[in-house]
């Protein structure tokens, strides 16, 4: 009776299988067959693959999906404050003031970031936690955010309770309280976290790499320097927020269900007679110029089983021409999970769990990027195979040209990530905020596709050609240095010890 049962179990599952057009597992196959020796019912092995198996075949590049982006709506009020607003089907609003800041002054670091911050702590007339329970009302918080060209501070709020959430962004921006025993408690979290995320491989690469790039001032990090940051008061931060926070370097930035006709006549009434002028200073140093050649900066961690690696160089600002182009160069070369850089060192080498790059472009700056963690005793050689990749591609006789396949890949994934930003208002407020901070037309998303489409074989290498330079990179390699350097030295690099300032 067992065996009998068993049996047509058997066949009842494979009858399923079928009836959904798929096999049956193999485990599951394999249980029904225990202690069944004599039955003739088991499955035959699979055949074995075939050299031309579809499995062994990387899968060619379709074509991108087309993709709808939103035109912002743009208007500007009497006191130069720029208002967009982009409608998404969604039952929430998102509403954010975005504002341009510059380079921080020698010896300031950090104070920008810290103000935004403060903004969130409390108001004139919603001191402390009253502020937390008037966003809360509007079953909401405030968050704040602070990059090197920008500034911003907003919240999340439903469509009927737009009016009062734009009150309360306006009374943030325009009252902030700023109270000194709150800003000793807020300053003193902050350091603690700078403290914390000095103790990371990678964090501290980076910071060393971008001040050893772009310059005590480009290059200081957004939070701060430690001693820097012990330095502000609140009397500090009030004085920023004054010659900062002011109309004609700011944008409200609204994405929802909602159209600018909708709530023009509160951000009129909120926002039309806040004042205030951008004081005139002296323009921020010029960015340095690439090093002569490539020089290794080795920050020295005795006992590390692991080498974090960031290399960088030079790329023209955002403003400039040619930047799609750039992006679809980065994707090939370190951008995408198949680039070259991750291919070499993760498929071929095994010399990372991965390995990435990033084409950052900022009003004064640009860079590429690359940055990965490898064993210990592979640093030298990972570091080679990273920058012969970055020469294949800048100067194809020394590697190989960029291929059809890749270019089509690149422009691609491109194209499918700003779609994907269609997901969540949250990303394409974000959108909307580098359209003000970087000065880009209202339909410059809208029109990106067709911007990538325009990247040819031909002006890909052309960028490739005139802003690559892989013979004067700057590279930091955060590891153990007696295990490191004579390796280093063997495959031709330049090292010396970074100094303890530029991460501090």
């Amino acid at each position: 009776m067992m065996l009998q049962k068993l049996r047509q179990a058997h066949t009842t599952l494979e009858r399923t299988a079928l009836r959904a057009g798929r096999a049956l597992p193999c485990l599951v196959l394999m249980a029904l067959s225990a202690g069944c020796a004599a039955s003739s019912h088991r499955p035959p092995p699979p055949p074995a693959p075939r050299a031309s198996d579809w499995r062994d075949q990387v899968p060619p590049a379709g074509s991108p999906a087309p993709v709808t982006y939103p035109l912002a709506e743009h208007d500007r009020l009497d006191n130069g404050m720029n208002v967009y607003v982009v409608r998404r089907p969604a039952g929430v609003l998102t509403l954010s003031l975005v504002v341009r800041c510059d380079p921080p002054e020698p010896g300031r670091t950090g104070l920008a970031a810290l103000t935004t911050r403060m903004l969130t702590e409390g108001t004139v007339d919603h001191p402390g936690l009253a502020l937390a329970e008037a966003a809360e009302s509007l079953g909401s918080t405030l968050a704040s955010d602070a990059g090197r060209d920008s500034l911003t501070v907003g919240l999340t709020t439903l469509r009927s309770d737009a009016s009062r959430a734009l009150a309360l962004l306006a009374e943030v921006v325009q009252r902030p309280g700023f109270d000194p025993r709150v800003v000793a408690r807020v300053r003193s979290e902050w350091i603690d976290g700078l403290l914390a995320e000095r103790q990371e491989p990678s964090r501290i690469a980076s910071l060393v790499g971008l001040r050893a790039q772009l310059g005590d001032i480009h290059g200081a990090p957004v939070g701060g320097a430690v001693e820097d940051v012990r330095q502000l008061e609140a009397a500090d931060l009030r004085t920023y927020h004054v010659h900062a926070f002011v109309p004609n370097s700011s944008a409200l930035v609204v994405v929802g269900d909602v159209a600018l006709d909708d709530i023009r006549s509160d951000v009129a009434h909120l926002f039309g007679s806040w004042t205030g002028a951008p004081v005139l200073e002296a323009a921020p140093p010029p960015v340095p110029e690439a090093p002569a050649r490539t020089r290794v900066l080795v920050v020295d961690r005795p006992g590390a089983v692991q080498t974090a690696l960031f290399v960088a160089q030079p790329l023209p600002k955002r403003g400039m021409p040619g930047h799609e182009a750039r992006q679809v160069i980065n994707s090939i070369v370190g951008g995408l999970f198949t680039s070259r850089i991750n291919t070499n060192l993760r498929e071929k080498h095994a010399y990372t769990y991965g390995a990435r790059s990033v084409a950052v472009a900022t009003r004064y700056w640009g860079a590429w990027i690359a940055t990965t963690s490898v064993k210990t005793d592979v640093t030298a050689p990972a570091l080679k195979q990273l920058v012969s990749e970055l020469k294949g591609v800048q100067d194809p006789a020394r590697g190989r040209p960029i291929a059809d396949d890749e270019l089509a890949r690149a422009k691609a994934d491109l194209v499918a990530a700003l779609g994907a930003h269609l997901e969540r208002i949250e990303a394409v407020e974000s959108d909307t905020q580098a359209l003000f901070t970087y000065g880009l037309p209202p339909d410059y998303f809208s029109g990106y596709p067709e911007r990538v489409a325009a990247v040819t074989l031909q002006s890909a290498a052309e960028q490739a050609r005139t802003t690559l330079v892989p013979d004067r990179l700057t590279v930091v390699a955060v590891g153990d240095q007696a295990r490191i350097t004579a390796a280093l030295t063997q495959h031709g690099f330049d090292w010396v010890p970074a100094p303890e300032a530029l991460w501090r």
